[in-house]
């Protein structure tokens, strides 16, 4: 092989560069506009007849914009702003996991200040992890049933991967339908990080859609979504689960919000 068909082989499929890459995450954010068109001011968090944890059901209503991500961060993405990849199951466009709750933090940071230097966001936002309130509010996307599409468990197949249908965190972002407003992988793939501390239940959960980060138990953070080592009932649009901020799993990521420093 010549030297010359060796460079013409790599020059057909160049790597992604940092700032391709950083450009393809900020157009993949969707905006979320409570209170006007599709996107509802308030809905009702938790549920009623759920698990302890997800109780009591409580009015949230936002006063504020915000975009989210609509998927979950990808390999790529993180290697290039953190400079490796801890996960097991590797390709370029599968989601990141292997991470701590402070390490997907510092992603956010990071990202934050490439971004703001390439300016593809000004210095007033900012990219952080979604506070559960956020979360469940995009997750149910308008939708009042256990799935953002209705409560048949069985349709789920369609919409994420769990341990029904997924033999490990293989599969690329986006392999399955999106939800009403075209975010992927809000069931199952992998469980993803909240920035609110752990509480047992809603009784004094924030109104307002803000992270719940005051007097909560100690070194314990949210995860939401399920994963593909879960069943369907993990999997619902309320169920939440708290875990160790320094939780490493296969099957715990993120995915990130863009919004203006509060």
């Amino acid at each position: 092989m010549t030297v010359l068909f060796l460079a013409m082989i790599l020059a057909a499929d160049p790597e992604p560069t940092q700032a391709e890459l950083l450009q393809v995450f900020r157009d993949e954010f969707v905006t979320i506009t409570p209170g006007e068109g599709k996107f509802p001011k308030s809905f009702s968090m938790g549920r009623a007849d759920g698990s302890a944890a997800e109780q009591p059901a409580h009015e949230v209503s936002f006063a504020y914009s915000f975009d989210i991500a609509k998927y979950e961060v990808p390999q790529n993405l993180w290697e290039i702003v953190m400079g490796t990849n801890p996960s097991r199951w590797k390709g370029k466009r599968n989601s990141v996991e292997m991470l701590s709750y402070d390490e997907a933090v510092e992603f956010c940071e990071k990202s934050t200040e490439l971004m703001r230097a390439a300016k593809l966001i000004t210095q007033n936002q900012v990219i952080r992890l979604p506070s559960e309130a956020e979360w469940e509010y995009v997750a149910r996307a308008g939708s009042t049933t256990l799935y953002s599409y209705g409560d048949d468990p069985v349709k789920l197949d369609d919409y994420g991967w769990h341990t029904g249908n997924a033999a490990g965190n293989d599969p690329p972002v986006g392999a399955k339908k999106p939800n009403a407003w075209g975010l992927y992988d809000m069931h199952g793939y992998l469980w993803e990080w909240c920035s609110d501390t752990w509480h047992d239940n809603y009784k004094a959960a924030p109104a307002d859609g803000t992270s719940w980060e005051q007097d909560g138990v100690d070194d314990k953070r949210v995860l939401r979504s399920g994963s593909w080592k879960d069943k369907a009932d993990r999997l619902t649009s309320s169920y939440r689960l708290g875990v160790s901020a320094k939780t490493w799993d296969d099957a715990v990521g993120l995915r990130c919000v863009l919004a203006n420093v509060r």
